[in-house]
C-alpha cells in the first residue's frame, strides 16, 4: 500500500487526481491510501508519513513551491509531483528534486506517466530512510545509520551507529511494514534488527557494530539463523 497525499485547493480538481491515482492502482495492481489537504500549511503541520506527494503550487498562503522546500530540508527522497496552472514553475519543480511536474488539466496520460516514474523512485528507496517524530518536529532517519530498534509498551527506541538512541511511539510491526525490501528480522518479539549492521552470529545471540549483544528468542531462532546467514552470505 502506498500512502499518498494530495494538497489541492479545488475540490474538484482533488477528486479527479484521487480518480486518476485510483484507476492507475487498479491497472498497476497496486493499493493507495489518499490523503486529502487543502494547503500548504496543513501539509507542513501533518505528521504522517507518505510515499508520494501531489503538489499544487498556487495555494492559498504558502505556495506549493515553497512547502517542498521547506519538505526537502527534512525528507529528500519522497516522490513529488506537481500539478498545477504555473508552467513557468517547471525549471525550479525540478531545483527541489521534483519527480514530474503536471499541467492542469490533468489527463489520464500525463498523470500515468508521471505515477510510473514516481514508482520507480519509490522502489528505489524502499528501506533507505524512516519517519521520527520528536520533539523538534518529523526527522527522517536514513536506513543505514539504524542498528537495531527495540519497543517497549508504545515506544520504539532507535539506537543509531552514532550511539544517539530516538525514542518515539510506534509498534514495530508499523516499522517492518515502512521498511518493507529492506534487510531486517524481527530477532525477538520486542526487538528488530538492521542485518547488515551484524558482525559476528552466535547460537544465542547477534553482536552488532555498536558493539550491542542482542538474544535470539527461542522460537525465531530458526527463521534468525537462515535469513542472517543467507544476508551475509550475499554480502560476501
Amino acid at each position: 500500500m502506498y500512502r499518498t497525499l494530495i494538497v489541492e485547493d479545488e475540490a474538484d480538481e482533488a477528486r479527479r487526481l484521487s480518480d486518476f491515482v485510483r484507476r492507475y492502482g487498479e491497472t498497476r495492481g497496486e493499493v493507495f491510501q489518499l490523503t486529502w489537504l487543502k494547503s500548504a500549511m496543513e501539509m507542513l503541520s501533518d505528521h504522517g508519513h507518505y510515499d508520494l506527494v501531489l503538489l499544487d503550487i498556487d495555494l492559498p498562503g504558502i505556495s506549493g513551491m515553497e512547502a517542498a522546500q521547506l519538505m526537502r530540508v527534512y525528507d529528500e527522497t519522497t516522490p513529488i509531483i506537481f500539478v498545477t496552472n504555473l508552467a513557468k514553475y517547471a525549471v525550479k519543480g525540478y531545483e527541489v528534486g521534483a519527480t514530474g511536474f503536471i499541467v492542469k488539466p490533468v489527463t489520464w496520460g500525463n498523470l500515468s506517466m508521471n505515477l510510473d516514474r514516481a514508482m520507480r523512485a519509490i522502489k528505489q528507496n524502499a528501506g533507505r530512510s524512516v519517519m521520527v517524530p520528536t520533539e523538534d518536529g518529523m526527522r527522517v532517519v536514513p536506513f543505514s545509520t539504524i542498528v537495531y530498534v527495540e519497543v517497549t509498551g508504545h515506544r520504539l527506541t532507535y539506537h543509531l551507529e552514532s550511539g544517539e538512541l530516538l525514542e518515539a511511539r510506534g509498534s514495530l510491526g508499523q516499522l517492518e511494514d515502512a521498511l518493507s525490501g529492506a534487510p531486517i528480522i524481527r530477532v525477538a518479539k520486542s526487538c528488530l534488527v538492521n542485518m547488515d549492521k551484524i558482525v559476528l552470529m552466535r547460537p544465542q545471540s547477534l553482536q552488532m557494530v555498536t558493539g550491542d549483544t542482542l538474544s535470539i528468542s527461542r522460537t525465531r531462532k530458526r527463521e534468525v539463523v537462515d535469513a542472517v546467514t543467507d544476508h551475509l552470505g550475499g554480502r560476501r
